[in-house]
């Protein structure tokens, strides 16, 4: 059938081409093999193209043409595999002394790359590719004012499989780069860089960085199954306009030990100097992981933890936390105890209000309570508390009947936004030796 629809090609080629009667020898042998390479070229190329599984299996986009061959560039393939691609390609595409095969290095290659072996009976297999370690780029240092590359942290666990590289253009100059890059370890002991295998199958990408802060991820895969992380620094190397300039992302494995260490580095940053450290009100480790607690753990304020304090992968924040509205009834005055802020009204930004809380009780009872409350905004017809620190001592309180209990209510205006509205602050309390609770509230406002 193969040979069936060549033929086909030939006259086709025919139909469309002529020449001169004089003269016939050599001049017809050579128009009659220009007829043969046209048709055989138009054949073959449209078979590679045409079959995406083809063009994996040979490493091959499709088929070239010469004034006397048609040629069959296999992609980085190695030497001593050239015999069996060529043989396998003759059995399972098409034979013809016409065609030439040849083996193209440094080339870039879109579809994932198969490799051909023939086993002990002659049959074509098929084996993955493996990934390759790729030299450290040489070229012109890019200063980091102009273009920055970095990892998305600066610490990662030695568990990680994958890490994203972030390329920013910070100039007014362009930079063009491919998907390649070369992925190294930094070896103490002797003091040098050393690459690692990274993927073998490299897009065919250009990716451009006009100027006004054009930004690109890359993810990058650890091959840890051909070399296993070592705790330790490394770096992703990428070339840029054409290999003239070069830029690198550094971060760090770190163990179980390395791990203690971040936690040494955080808490010594935990000095009320910086905003995530006024933020910050608890962790604790397990294993690897450092978990965080915040006052306010939404998104921003973790990026902004990563950029003050420490920038690890393995630190848990928990969920986000959205305030939900409080909808329990609570009192002012009810019982003869009652609650109320020192003042009626403060201004944007108050850190805290004074709160008094009073037991006027007739039938003598001690009221029972704890250190614990929290503060609602008004919006709307609903109560939202404020984001607060929840982390309180465990203790029992006692306030005797005719007697006052005063305590600070906090307002963590950096963690809210505490604007111009009104504001309740809540504390459960009950009778001493009942199980009778109850919010009690104290209102104010801000202007």
């Amino acid at each position: 059938m193969k040979q069936i629809l060549f033929l086909l090609l030939i006259a086709l080629c025919s139909c469309h081409s002529g020449f001169s009667r004089k003269g016939q020898g050599d001049k017809t042998d050579s128009v009659r093999l220009q007829k043969e390479l046209c048709a055989l070229h138009r054949y073959v190329d449209s078979v590679i193209k045409s079959d995406t599984i083809l063009q994996q299996r040979f490493h091959c986009l499709g088929a070239g043409l010469t004034k006397d061959k048609v040629t069959i560039d296999f992609l980085d393939i190695p030497e001593d595999s050239f015999e069996v691609f060529k043989s396998a390609f003759k059995k399972n595409v098409f034979a013809s002394p016409l065609l030439e095969f040849n083996i193209m290095s440094d080339i870039i290659f879109g579809p994932e790359i198969i490799s051909i072996k023939e086993d002990s009976l002659g049959r074509t297999t098929n084996i993955v590719l493996s990934p390759i370690p790729r030299d450290i780029p040489r070229g012109e240092a890019i200063n980091p004012v102009s273009l920055s590359m970095r990892a998305e942290y600066d610490y990662y666990p030695l568990s990680t499989t994958e890490v994203k590289v972030i390329i920013t253009n910070h100039s007014h100059f362009a930079y063009e780069c491919g998907e390649s890059y070369s992925l190294a370890y930094y070896n103490s002991k002797q003091k040098s860089w050393e690459t690692l295998p990274t993927n073998p199958i490299v897009n065919s990408i250009l990716w451009i960085f006009p100027s006004e802060n054009p930004t690109h991820e890359q993810n990058i895969k650890l091959y840890t199954s051909e070399v296993p992380n070592r705790a330790g620094k490394y770096r992703i190397y990428k070339a840029f306009n054409r290999n003239t300039k070069v830029a690198y992302a550094e971060f760090e494995l770190v163990d179980e030990a390395g791990a203690k260490r971040l936690r040494r580095q955080m808490d010594a940053a935990w000095n009320g100097k910086t905003i995530s450290s006024q933020n910050i009100y608890g962790s604790y480790m397990r294993g690897d992981s450092i978990f965080v607690d915040l006052i306010n753990n939404s998104i921003h304020f973790q990026e902004l933890f990563r950029k003050e304090m420490l920038n690890y992968s393995a630190i848990n924040y928990g969920a986000v936390r959205e305030p939900a509205p409080f909808t329990q009834r609570a009192y002012t005055d009810t019982l003869q105890i009652s609650m109320k802020t020192e003042k009626p009204v403060y201004p944007i930004g108050t850190e805290s209000v004074n709160v008094i809380l009073t037991n006027k009780n007739l039938s003598q009872q001690n009221l029972s309570f704890g250190e614990y409350y929290f503060v609602a905004r008004k919006q709307g017809n609903q109560w939202i508390p404020l984001y607060d620190n929840s982390l309180v001592q465990d203790i029992g309180i006692l306030l005797k009947p005719y007697s006052d209990y005063q305590f600070k209510a906090k307002l963590y205006p950096l963690f809210n936004d505490n604007t111009s509205g009104q504001y309740r602050v809540y504390k459960e309390v009950e009778f001493d030796g009942t199980d009778r609770k109850w919010y009690m509230i104290a209102e104010f406002k801000i202007e």
